[in-house]
């Protein structure tokens, strides 16, 4: 899955930790997530996970239907037609890819900015929700991404106006918890909406989760499940960040916290009564996987999970790990604070910051990468970093330190061959970031 291998093998350990991070993207493959999670023995349908299962039985439902949305959906669908007999179906994918299903329609929309694509294809969504019957069977594909796949902002309020709130937020170092909570009160669709939309048929919520503690109502923000944020909730987080001012956003806002505004569902709402989860892909399933294999190659790392906060702050802290012996894998999702023109992302802003921490230290190996293919506005996937970086930065003519103060992480490391480069994966289950403190005690391949 990584295509630049062969450039990024060069130096001890390297091949080692890039196989692992091979190892650790095939574990959360949307096809291999499915097919482990969801069977079929004569007209019973079984979801199984490792916290929950439960059986259906296909007998009871007059039509069985698909609707999905983010980055795995196309995935999903292909895995999912293969399994249960399908009525039809409509499945948002990322936009530029292809997949090969006969029941359901495939619909391309836009990441990480919703746009016209997305906007199009939610409405022919909600408008598939309408005609769903009681005595139906709703199968939702759900994984990351899907807050941009699935977009429908509420009335009064242009596509404009909610990108612009939401960039803001981003820029400011919002936390992906924050920025749903805004979302689900400017959209006509995500916040339990859409659940309530296809209320009352059964639906079954089979979820790859992009969030940090597998929430259900964060996790594409929600369209099928409780909304636990509140409209207060999203203007407390508008003020957090000095960003609530006269726009239209706030103003919607502000009619919802005075009541002037329908609130999302919350839980024990009726509309949710015959709505089951799974999550059948997380963060955690990568870091189990990333674990198994370096223990495999002689490396027993600490497992750290949750990461989130500061990327640069978060990059500082396992560069302190590495010096002190520990290596690691840990999952989570950091912010970056935009204050440069450059181009990159929270992952290649952690990497550039431990690569400063190490910086002349030998021995020591740091990745840090998305499950997604992508970080932020670069084409990479993350980088790889050791105690020679930044000393080839220096080499090249760059001083590592403009480069970060300039959010351009991006740069530095594709001048030096440093990039993680697997374009889109077809998944999300978050960021994934391993440190070898000491490739001496690899065990030969």
């Amino acid at each position: 899955m990584i295509k630049n291998m062969d450039e990024l093998s060069e130096g001890t350990g390297r091949e080692a930790l890039l196989d692992t991070i091979e190892k650790t993207l095939q574990s959360v493959n949307p096809d291999r997530l499915v097919n482990d999670s969801v069977s079929i023995s004569g007209d019973r349908l079984t979801i199984k996970t490792e916290k929950n299962s439960k059986s259906f039985q296909l007998g009871e439902f007059k039509n069985i239907c698909v609707i999905g949305w983010g980055k795995a959906s196309g995935f999903m669908a292909e895995s999912i037609e293969k399994i249960v007999p399908l009525t039809d179906g409509i499945v948002n994918i990322l936009k530029g890819t292809h997949f090969e299903v006969k029941k359901m329609k495939l619909q391309e929309a836009e990441h990480p900015i919703p746009k016209e694509g997305s906007i199009e294809s939610t409405r022919k969504i909600l408008e598939f929700a309408e005609k769903v019957k009681k005595d139906d069977l709703v199968i939702c594909l759900i994984s990351g991404g899907g807050s941009a796949l699935l977009s429908q902002p509420i009335d009064g309020l242009r596509l404009e106006e909610k990108q612009s709130i939401i960039d803001r937020l981003m820029k400011a170092g919002a936390d992906i918890n924050e920025l749903n909570s805004v979302r689900k009160h400017l959209s006509k669709v995500k916040g339990g909406r859409l659940a309530k939309r296809l209320y009352p048929a059964t639906i079954i919520n089979l979820i790859i989760s992009d969030v940090v503690g597998d929430p259900l109502d964060v996790i594409s923000s929600g369209p099928t499940v409780p909304d636990s944020t509140t409209f207060f909730d999203a203007k407390r987080v508008l003020m957090k960040y000095h960003l609530w001012d006269g726009s239209n956003a706030c103003r919607i806002i502000e009619n919802g916290v005075n009541g002037k505004l329908e609130e999302t569902p919350k839980p024990g709402d009726s509309v949710f009564k015959k709505v089951r989860s799974f999550i059948i892909g997380s963060n955690e399933l990568a870091l189990l996987a990333a674990s198994r294999h370096l223990s495999s190659l002689g490396i027993k790392p600490k497992v750290i999970r949750n990461v989130n906060g500061d990327a640069r702050e978060t990059g500082a802290r396992f560069a302190g790990l590495l010096k002190k012996g520990i290596s690691f894998v840990a999952g989570g999702e950091t912010t970056v604070k935009v204050a440069g023109r450059g181009m990159g992302g929270r992952n290649q802003e952690v990497a550039l910051s431990c690569a400063l921490g190490i910086d002349g230290l030998k021995d020591m190996l740091f990745a840090s990468f998305g499950t997604d293919g992508i970080d932020g506005s670069s084409t990479a996937d993350g980088a790889v970093v050791d105690g020679s970086t930044i000393k080839r930065g220096k080499q090249a003519g760059m001083n590592a330190l403009e480069f970060q103060k300039n959010n351009d992480s991006y740069s530095f490391f594709s001048r030096i061959h440093s990039s993680i480069m697997t374009g889109p994966t077809g998944t999300n289950v978050n960021d994934v970031m391993m440190g070898i403190a000491d490739i001496r005690k690899l065990k030969s391949r």
